[in-house]
Protein backbone atom coordinates (compact mmCIF):
# COMPACT_ATOMS: atom_id res chain seq x y z
CA UNK A 1 0.00 0.00 0.00
CA UNK A 2 2.76 2.44 0.95
CA UNK A 3 4.60 1.85 -2.33
CA UNK A 4 1.38 2.48 -4.23
CA UNK A 5 0.75 5.75 -2.40
CA UNK A 6 4.34 6.80 -3.07
CA UNK A 7 3.76 5.88 -6.75
CA UNK A 8 6.61 3.39 -6.68
CA UNK A 9 4.24 0.72 -7.96
CA UNK A 10 0.62 0.49 -9.05
CA UNK A 11 -2.07 0.07 -6.40
CA UNK A 12 -3.89 -3.29 -6.74
CA UNK A 13 -7.28 -1.61 -6.17
CA UNK A 14 -8.96 1.64 -7.11
CA UNK A 15 -8.68 4.05 -4.16
CA UNK A 16 -11.97 4.79 -2.36
CA UNK A 17 -13.95 7.69 -3.77
CA UNK A 18 -12.05 7.59 -7.07
CA UNK A 19 -13.24 6.81 -10.57
CA UNK A 20 -11.37 4.87 -13.22
CA UNK A 21 -12.86 7.27 -15.77
CA UNK A 22 -11.46 10.28 -13.91
CA UNK A 23 -7.69 9.76 -13.39
CA UNK A 24 -7.42 13.13 -11.68
CA UNK A 25 -9.43 11.77 -8.73
CA UNK A 26 -6.77 9.10 -8.18
CA UNK A 27 -3.99 11.67 -8.42
CA UNK A 28 -5.78 13.91 -5.93
CA UNK A 29 -6.22 11.02 -3.50
CA UNK A 30 -2.55 10.03 -3.72
CA UNK A 31 -1.49 13.61 -3.03
CA UNK A 32 -3.71 13.78 0.06
CA UNK A 33 -2.61 10.31 1.20
CA UNK A 34 1.08 11.22 0.95
CA UNK A 35 0.49 14.43 2.87
CA UNK A 36 -1.33 12.45 5.56
CA UNK A 37 1.50 9.93 5.88
CA UNK A 38 3.99 12.78 6.19
CA UNK A 39 1.83 14.47 8.83
CA UNK A 40 1.80 11.40 11.10
CA UNK A 41 5.48 10.63 10.63
CA UNK A 42 5.26 7.49 8.52
CA UNK A 43 6.88 9.15 5.49
CA UNK A 44 10.13 10.84 6.44
CA UNK A 45 12.54 13.22 4.72
CA UNK A 46 9.87 14.28 2.25
CA UNK A 47 10.96 16.50 -0.64
CA UNK A 48 8.96 18.17 -3.42
CA UNK A 49 11.22 18.37 -6.46
CA UNK A 50 11.89 21.43 -8.61
CA UNK A 51 13.29 21.83 -12.11
CA UNK A 52 12.41 19.22 -14.71
CA UNK A 53 10.87 16.99 -12.01
CA UNK A 54 8.84 19.83 -10.51
CA UNK A 55 6.00 18.59 -8.36
CA UNK A 56 7.47 15.10 -8.01
CA UNK A 57 7.30 13.86 -4.43
CA UNK A 58 9.97 11.79 -2.73
CA UNK A 59 10.42 10.48 0.78
CA UNK A 60 11.29 7.34 2.68
CA UNK A 61 9.56 4.90 4.99
CA UNK A 62 11.85 3.03 7.36
CA UNK A 63 11.73 -0.77 7.32
CA UNK A 64 10.22 -1.05 10.80
CA UNK A 65 7.25 1.08 9.68
CA UNK A 66 6.84 -0.60 6.29
CA UNK A 67 5.28 -3.79 7.69
CA UNK A 68 3.97 -2.60 11.06
CA UNK A 69 0.17 -2.74 10.74
CA UNK A 70 -0.41 -1.78 14.37
CA UNK A 71 1.62 1.40 13.99
CA UNK A 72 -0.21 2.31 10.79
CA UNK A 73 -3.61 1.91 12.49
CA UNK A 74 -2.49 3.93 15.51
CA UNK A 75 -1.16 6.75 13.33
CA UNK A 76 -4.47 6.84 11.42
CA UNK A 77 -6.16 8.06 14.60
CA UNK A 78 -4.23 11.31 14.32
CA UNK A 79 -5.72 12.17 10.92
CA UNK A 80 -8.90 14.07 9.99
CA UNK A 81 -11.91 11.71 9.61
CA UNK A 82 -12.21 11.94 5.81
CA UNK A 83 -8.67 10.90 4.87
CA UNK A 84 -8.56 8.57 7.89
CA UNK A 85 -11.58 6.64 6.59
CA UNK A 86 -10.32 6.59 3.00
CA UNK A 87 -6.89 5.28 3.98
CA UNK A 88 -8.44 2.59 6.17
CA UNK A 89 -10.79 1.57 3.36
CA UNK A 90 -7.83 1.36 0.97
CA UNK A 91 -5.99 -0.81 3.50
CA UNK A 92 -8.91 -3.23 3.93
CA UNK A 93 -9.53 -3.43 0.17
CA UNK A 94 -5.90 -4.35 -0.49
CA UNK A 95 -6.02 -6.87 2.37
CA UNK A 96 -9.09 -8.48 0.78
CA UNK A 97 -7.21 -8.83 -2.52
CA UNK A 98 -4.17 -10.37 -0.82
CA UNK A 99 -6.29 -12.86 1.14
CA UNK A 100 -8.27 -13.73 -2.00
CA UNK A 101 -5.07 -14.37 -3.97
CA UNK A 102 -3.58 -16.41 -1.11
CA UNK A 103 -6.69 -18.58 -1.01
CA UNK A 104 -6.46 -19.22 -4.75
CA UNK A 105 -2.77 -20.11 -4.46
CA UNK A 106 -3.43 -22.33 -1.45
CA UNK A 107 -1.03 -20.37 0.75
CA UNK A 108 -3.58 -18.83 3.13
CA UNK A 109 -3.45 -20.30 6.64
CA UNK A 110 -6.36 -19.28 8.84
CA UNK A 111 -5.86 -21.87 11.60
CA UNK A 112 -9.00 -23.74 12.68
CA UNK A 113 -11.88 -22.49 10.54
CA UNK A 114 -15.44 -22.44 11.87
CA UNK A 115 -17.81 -23.50 9.11
CA UNK A 116 -21.04 -21.62 9.73
CA UNK A 117 -24.32 -21.48 7.87
CA UNK A 118 -27.99 -20.91 8.57
CA UNK A 119 -28.53 -24.65 8.18
CA UNK A 120 -25.94 -27.39 8.75
CA UNK A 121 -27.09 -30.99 8.43
CA UNK A 122 -25.34 -34.35 8.37
CA UNK A 123 -26.10 -35.71 4.92
CA UNK A 124 -25.71 -39.40 5.74
CA UNK A 125 -24.35 -41.82 8.32
CA UNK A 126 -20.60 -41.24 8.85
CA UNK A 127 -18.44 -43.72 6.95
CA UNK A 128 -15.51 -45.53 8.55
CA UNK A 129 -12.53 -45.00 6.23
CA UNK A 130 -9.68 -46.30 8.39
CA UNK A 131 -9.18 -48.36 11.56
CA UNK A 132 -5.91 -48.15 13.46
CA UNK A 133 -4.57 -51.65 14.13
CA UNK A 134 -2.81 -50.66 17.36
CA UNK A 135 -5.61 -48.81 19.14
CA UNK A 136 -8.68 -49.93 17.23
CA UNK A 137 -9.70 -46.27 16.88
CA UNK A 138 -11.56 -45.29 13.72
CA UNK A 139 -11.24 -42.47 11.23
CA UNK A 140 -14.60 -41.34 9.90
CA UNK A 141 -15.75 -39.42 6.84
CA UNK A 142 -18.58 -36.99 7.62
CA UNK A 143 -20.53 -35.35 4.81
CA UNK A 144 -22.50 -32.22 5.65
CA UNK A 145 -24.91 -30.05 3.70
CA UNK A 146 -24.60 -26.33 4.39
CA UNK A 147 -27.20 -23.75 3.39
CA UNK A 148 -25.74 -20.27 3.77
CA UNK A 149 -28.62 -18.40 2.18
CA UNK A 150 -31.08 -15.88 3.56
CA UNK A 151 -34.69 -16.00 2.38
CA UNK A 152 -36.57 -12.88 1.31
CA UNK A 153 -38.78 -13.19 4.38
CA UNK A 154 -35.76 -13.30 6.72
CA UNK A 155 -34.10 -10.36 4.98
CA UNK A 156 -37.29 -8.30 5.18
CA UNK A 157 -37.62 -9.14 8.88
CA UNK A 158 -34.05 -7.96 9.52
CA UNK A 159 -34.78 -4.60 7.92
CA UNK A 160 -38.14 -4.19 9.66
CA UNK A 161 -36.57 -5.10 12.99
CA UNK A 162 -33.96 -2.36 12.59
CA UNK A 163 -36.62 0.21 11.77
CA UNK A 164 -38.93 -0.93 14.55
CA UNK A 165 -36.15 -0.60 17.11
CA UNK A 166 -35.28 2.87 15.86
CA UNK A 167 -31.81 1.75 14.76
CA UNK A 168 -32.27 2.24 11.04
CA UNK A 169 -30.83 4.98 8.84
CA UNK A 170 -32.07 6.67 5.68
CA UNK A 171 -29.62 4.64 3.61
CA UNK A 172 -30.80 1.23 4.86
CA UNK A 173 -32.62 -0.93 2.35
CA UNK A 174 -32.34 -3.27 -0.61
CA UNK A 175 -29.87 -2.52 -3.38
CA UNK A 176 -29.17 -3.74 -6.91
CA UNK A 177 -25.69 -3.92 -8.43
CA UNK A 178 -25.02 -1.25 -11.05
CA UNK A 179 -23.01 -3.66 -13.15
CA UNK A 180 -23.99 -7.05 -14.46
CA UNK A 181 -21.94 -10.13 -13.68
CA UNK A 182 -22.26 -12.81 -16.36
CA UNK A 183 -25.51 -11.27 -17.51
CA UNK A 184 -27.02 -10.98 -14.03
CA UNK A 185 -27.39 -8.19 -11.51
CA UNK A 186 -26.96 -9.00 -7.84
CA UNK A 187 -29.09 -7.92 -4.90
CA UNK A 188 -28.13 -7.10 -1.34
CA UNK A 189 -29.60 -5.82 1.89
CA UNK A 190 -27.55 -3.07 3.51
CA UNK A 191 -28.08 -1.49 6.91
CA UNK A 192 -25.89 0.78 8.99
CA UNK A 193 -23.80 -1.00 11.59
CA UNK A 194 -22.76 0.16 15.04
CA UNK A 195 -19.74 1.81 13.42
CA UNK A 196 -21.04 5.04 11.92
CA UNK A 197 -20.65 5.26 8.15
CA UNK A 198 -20.21 1.51 7.68
CA UNK A 199 -22.89 -0.88 6.49
CA UNK A 200 -23.50 -4.55 7.09
CA UNK A 201 -24.16 -6.43 3.87
CA UNK A 202 -26.50 -9.42 3.56
CA UNK A 203 -26.67 -11.44 0.35
CA UNK A 204 -29.32 -13.99 -0.73
CA UNK A 205 -26.76 -16.71 -1.41
CA UNK A 206 -24.21 -16.39 1.38
CA UNK A 207 -25.86 -14.40 4.16
CA UNK A 208 -24.11 -11.66 6.11
CA UNK A 209 -20.70 -10.59 4.85
CA UNK A 210 -17.80 -10.41 7.29
CA UNK A 211 -16.52 -7.18 5.77
CA UNK A 212 -18.63 -4.09 6.22
CA UNK A 213 -18.94 -1.57 3.41
CA UNK A 214 -18.58 2.19 3.53
CA UNK A 215 -21.42 4.36 2.26
CA UNK A 216 -19.27 5.66 -0.60
CA UNK A 217 -18.42 2.13 -1.76
CA UNK A 218 -22.05 1.07 -1.40
CA UNK A 219 -23.27 3.94 -3.58
CA UNK A 220 -20.50 3.38 -6.12
CA UNK A 221 -21.31 -0.28 -6.66
CA UNK A 222 -25.06 -0.44 -5.98
CA UNK A 223 -28.24 1.56 -6.46
CA UNK A 224 -30.97 1.62 -3.84
CA UNK A 225 -34.29 0.12 -4.90
CA UNK A 226 -37.50 2.00 -4.23
CA UNK A 227 -39.63 -0.89 -5.49
CA UNK A 228 -39.94 -3.69 -2.93
CA UNK A 229 -41.47 -5.90 -5.60
CA UNK A 230 -38.37 -5.58 -7.78
CA UNK A 231 -36.17 -6.25 -4.77
CA UNK A 232 -38.21 -9.32 -3.83
CA UNK A 233 -38.17 -10.75 -7.36
CA UNK A 234 -34.42 -10.23 -7.74
CA UNK A 235 -33.66 -11.58 -4.27
CA UNK A 236 -35.75 -14.73 -4.68
CA UNK A 237 -34.33 -15.40 -8.14
CA UNK A 238 -30.75 -15.14 -6.89
CA UNK A 239 -31.61 -17.27 -3.85
CA UNK A 240 -32.98 -20.02 -6.10
CA UNK A 241 -30.24 -19.93 -8.75
CA UNK A 242 -27.45 -20.01 -6.15
CA UNK A 243 -28.71 -23.33 -4.81
CA UNK A 244 -27.63 -25.04 -8.04
CA UNK A 245 -24.60 -23.13 -9.32
CA UNK A 246 -21.71 -20.92 -8.29
CA UNK A 247 -21.46 -17.21 -9.09
CA UNK A 248 -19.46 -17.99 -12.25
CA UNK A 249 -22.56 -19.44 -13.90
CA UNK A 250 -23.36 -22.80 -15.51
CA UNK A 251 -20.21 -22.72 -17.67
CA UNK A 252 -17.77 -22.51 -14.75
CA UNK A 253 -14.63 -24.55 -15.50
CA UNK A 254 -14.78 -26.24 -12.09
CA UNK A 255 -18.42 -27.23 -12.48
CA UNK A 256 -19.98 -28.71 -9.35
CA UNK A 257 -16.69 -28.42 -7.45
CA UNK A 258 -16.79 -24.60 -7.39
CA UNK A 259 -18.44 -23.20 -4.26
CA UNK A 260 -17.90 -19.45 -4.79
CA UNK A 261 -21.26 -17.81 -4.19
CA UNK A 262 -23.06 -21.15 -4.06
CA UNK A 263 -25.80 -21.20 -1.44
CA UNK A 264 -25.94 -24.94 -0.80
CA UNK A 265 -22.62 -26.69 -0.32
CA UNK A 266 -21.52 -30.21 0.42
CA UNK A 267 -18.65 -30.34 2.90
CA UNK A 268 -16.59 -33.46 3.61
CA UNK A 269 -14.70 -33.77 6.89
CA UNK A 270 -12.37 -36.54 8.02
CA UNK A 271 -12.62 -36.82 11.80
CA UNK A 272 -11.81 -39.20 14.61
CA UNK A 273 -8.26 -40.59 14.64
CA UNK A 274 -6.27 -38.24 12.41
CA UNK A 275 -2.55 -38.17 13.24
CA UNK A 276 -1.61 -41.67 11.94
CA UNK A 277 -3.10 -40.89 8.52
CA UNK A 278 -2.22 -37.19 8.29
CA UNK A 279 0.64 -37.88 5.90
CA UNK A 280 -1.55 -40.04 3.66
CA UNK A 281 -4.18 -37.32 3.37
CA UNK A 282 -1.52 -34.67 2.77
CA UNK A 283 -0.04 -36.77 -0.04
CA UNK A 284 -3.47 -37.36 -1.59
CA UNK A 285 -4.25 -33.64 -1.58
CA UNK A 286 -0.89 -32.83 -3.17
CA UNK A 287 -2.10 -34.64 -6.30
CA UNK A 288 -4.93 -32.15 -6.83
CA UNK A 289 -4.78 -29.82 -9.82
CA UNK A 290 -5.91 -26.66 -8.02
CA UNK A 291 -3.60 -25.03 -5.49
CA UNK A 292 -6.52 -24.27 -3.19
CA UNK A 293 -7.26 -28.01 -2.94
CA UNK A 294 -3.71 -28.96 -1.97
CA UNK A 295 -3.63 -27.39 1.48
CA UNK A 296 -4.79 -29.20 4.60
CA UNK A 297 -7.39 -27.23 6.54
CA UNK A 298 -8.61 -28.01 10.03
CA UNK A 299 -12.26 -27.06 10.40
CA UNK A 300 -14.89 -27.10 13.12
CA UNK A 301 -18.51 -27.66 12.15
CA UNK A 302 -21.69 -28.00 14.19
CA UNK A 303 -25.08 -29.22 13.00
CA UNK A 304 -27.98 -26.84 13.54
CA UNK A 305 -30.53 -29.58 14.26
CA UNK A 306 -28.86 -31.57 17.05
CA UNK A 307 -25.72 -29.48 17.76
CA UNK A 308 -23.35 -32.32 16.88
CA UNK A 309 -19.85 -30.83 16.71
CA UNK A 310 -17.05 -32.28 14.60
CA UNK A 311 -13.45 -31.11 14.33
CA UNK A 312 -11.41 -32.61 11.52
CA UNK A 313 -9.70 -32.16 8.18
CA UNK A 314 -11.64 -30.60 5.34
CA UNK A 315 -11.47 -32.68 2.17
CA UNK A 316 -12.32 -30.79 -1.05
CA UNK A 317 -15.10 -32.52 -2.96
CA UNK A 318 -12.79 -33.03 -5.93
CA UNK A 319 -10.29 -34.86 -3.72
CA UNK A 320 -12.59 -37.22 -1.80
CA UNK A 321 -12.15 -40.17 -4.17
CA UNK A 322 -8.35 -39.85 -4.19
CA UNK A 323 -8.20 -39.61 -0.39
CA UNK A 324 -10.43 -42.67 0.06
CA UNK A 325 -8.36 -44.70 -2.40
CA UNK A 326 -5.12 -43.83 -0.60
CA UNK A 327 -6.63 -44.62 2.81
CA UNK A 328 -7.87 -47.97 1.51
CA UNK A 329 -4.36 -48.75 0.29
CA UNK A 330 -2.91 -47.89 3.72
CA UNK A 331 -5.53 -50.11 5.37
CA UNK A 332 -4.52 -53.03 3.15
CA UNK A 333 -0.86 -52.57 4.14
CA UNK A 334 -1.82 -52.50 7.83
CA UNK A 335 -3.89 -55.65 7.45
Amino acid sequence: MYRGIMEQEKLPVLPPGCSIDEPETVKEFLTKARAALVAVGIVRDSVLANGKDVGRFSGRIIDSDMHDVGRFLNRLLGLPPDIQNRLFELFTSILDVLVHNARIEGSFDSGIVDMKANSVELLSTPKTVHVDQMSGASTMLFTFTLDRGVTWESASSMLEGKRRDGLGSANDGFFESKREWLGRRHFILAFESAASGLFKIVRPAVGESIREMSLSELKTKYRKLSSLEKARTGWEDEYEVSSKQCMHGPKCKLGEYCTVGRRIQEVNVVGGLILPIWGTIEKALSKQARHSHKRIRVIRIETTTDNQRIVGLSIPNAAVETVLQDLAWVQEIDD
